[in-house]
């Protein structure tokens, strides 16, 4: 309970007065009035006995001088009466003597009574002065730091100008300088967060500090925008931005933590890719001090778009190349056919020329040359319409063309290629050259996983709801650590000792199976083989599905 300063003293003051007062009252009654009135009791009780003894001494010389002469008798009478009214005379002066005594006591209590209330009076007037040179100053201080506890640091004390200052005075004025410089000093600091603010939010790529106990203590207007787009989870901890069940540090088997990973290796950066709702998200830590301690600055980038351009790169590139093989190819072989019709209708035309086995191998020629004529075709389907368009295809279909363009490369590696498609009129709703690539992609890195020969095994099941694709080899292996990583942008974790890869085959696959409403799951088994699994929604349901 607040009780104020000057409550306080001008409480005391009137407890200490008024016990004084009381104390001296009962201390003068107790010891001087008592004893007055035992000296006037004391006097009147003599008094009055002193009266009675003359009284009766008058009385028996009254008798007596009955009995002697009465001349005698009258002199001692008037004596005695002399000495009666003496005595009476002196009981009357002590009376009065008393009655002087008392009224110098009541004097007393009067002036008593006036010092009492000239002391009361002084003290306050001194109570007066106490609040206004000592409380009001104090009130005012009381003020001012409330307001500067709750952030307020514009305030200032009123100081008033006279001829005479004291320590108040300046106290006041040390502290309004005090927090002028205060003041200032915030508004730059401010200033410089504004600045550092906008600085950073220039910046495309989300940017996060992480302090020590793990709290984000500042980002960037991207990594907001990572959060409304849900790449991210809204928390004040880091790792609560990954899940929002997440309630304690990641840890190593979940995800690679920067902050225990620069501590604990005193490294000064560190890059790592993290898969978070299914966004490639590529990180990039390094050290910092933060007032002292230790903290880290995050650069984080969504790599989907990455994926997607390196995408569209590769259909460029392919479109680019089907191009140019058209034209070099279809016109050099065009021409070759053109020739060997030209001799075939010239000198074998005749029945006879029909089991001619130079005949025979001159139409085997121009049936390759026709062959080779469909490759460029191949790639020209395969790079159109890339744009994404989304028809109805056959399956059997699409994958045929891709083992055609692919075929001289399975045949060359000594690879024994399996086809088993359950069945072949199956259709599917989607994009016709984002199949291909998936099924590009897989089978490439197949071939790529046995450089010396093996088993590659492509077949497709059915059931009530989903089309299922699984392509199998019989090659290295994925090692169990990459499984996990292996659909992350630019991760390649290649086995056989060849160049590796650029890492984003299967994150473009992983892109693309997405955009299907599919979902791939792989098995691998190093030295045994690895097989991808691609369950796709049948066509009664996919045209619903596919955005």
């Amino acid at each position: 309970m607040f009780f104020s300063l000057s409550k306080k003293i001008l409480l005391t003051i009137l407890a200490f007065l008024g016990l004084s007062a009381f104390l001296f009252v009962i201390f003068f009654d107790n010891v001087i009035g008592k004893k007055i009135r035992n000296e006037q009791s004391n006097l009147i009780t003599r008094n009055q006995y002193v009266i009675e003894l003359l009284n009766e001494n008058i009385s028996l010389r009254q008798k007596i001088g009955k009995l002697q002469s009465q001349t005698t008798t009258d002199a001692s009478l008037t004596q005695k009466k002399e000495e009666l009214s003496r005595e009476k005379k002196l009981n009357e002066e002590l009376t009065q003597n008393y009655d002087e005594s008392y009224a110098t006591i009541q004097e007393s209590l009067r002036i008593l009574g006036l010092s009492a209330t000239l002391t009361f009076l002084a003290l306050f007037i001194l109570w007066i002065l106490l609040k206004r040179w000592v409380i009001s100053p104090v009130d005012k201080l009381t003020e001012l730091s409330i307001d500067v506890a709750n952030g307020n640091f514009n305030k200032r004390l009123k100081i008033n100008k006279g001829h005479y200052t004291d320590e108040f005075n300046t106290l006041m004025q040390t502290i309004n300088f005090m927090l002028n410089n205060i003041e200032n000093n915030i508004n730059e600091i401010k200033e410089k967060e504004v600045f550092l603010q906008s600085l950073i939010d220039t910046l495309p790529d989300a940017i996060r500090v992480i302090d020590e106990n793990y709290n984000i203590t500042l980002y960037n207007k991207a990594y907001a925008e990572y959060i409304k787009k849900q790449y991210l989870f809204s928390s004040p901890k880091c790792y609560g931005a990954y899940s929002k069940d997440n309630q304690c540090p990641c840890n190593a088997s979940q995800y690679i933590c920067p902050l225990k990973e620069l501590k604990t290796k005193n490294k000064n950066t560190l890059k790592i890719i993290h898969s978070i709702n299914n966004r490639p998200l590529s990180i990039n830590s390094a050290r910092i001090h933060l007032n002292g301690q230790y903290g880290i600055v995050e650069s984080i980038r969504d790599l989907s778009d990455n994926v997607n351009y390196s995408h569209q790169q590769k259909i460029s590139s392919l479109g680019f190349l089907a191009t140019s093989l058209a034209h070099e190819m279809k016109n050099n072989l065009g021409a070759i056919n053109m020739i060997l019709d030209g001799i075939l209708q010239k000198y074998y035309t005749n029945a006879k020329a029909n089991n001619n086995e130079e005949k025979q191998y001159l139409e085997m020629i121009s049936n390759q040359i026709k062959d080779c004529i469909k490759v460029p075709e191949r790639l020209l389907k395969l790079s159109r319409n890339t744009e994404q368009t989304n028809t109805t295809f056959n399956v059997t279909t699409e994958i045929s063309d891709i083992l055609s363009l692919l075929d001289y490369e399975i045949k060359s590696k000594g690879i024994v290629l399996t086809k088993n498609f359950s069945n072949s009129k199956e259709k599917i709703y989607g994009n016709e050259t984002d199949f291909k690539m998936i099924i590009l992609n897989l089978v490439q890195n197949a071939i790529h996983a046995m450089p010396n020969g093996g088993n590659l095994e492509i077949k497709t099941n059915t059931n009530k709801e989903n089309l299922i694709i699984s392509i199998k080899d019989s090659g290295c292996g994925i090692p169990e650590a990459a499984i996990k990583h292996i659909f992350e942008p630019f991760f390649s974790a290649s086995s056989t000792g060849e160049k590796k890869g650029t890492g984003l085959g299967l994150a473009i696959v992983k892109d693309l199976v997405v955009k299907l409403n599919a979902q791939i799951n792989v098995s691998s088994q190093e030295n045994v083989g690895t097989c991808f699994e691609i369950t796709i929604p049948r066509l009664k349901t996919q045209k619903t599905l596919v955005k």
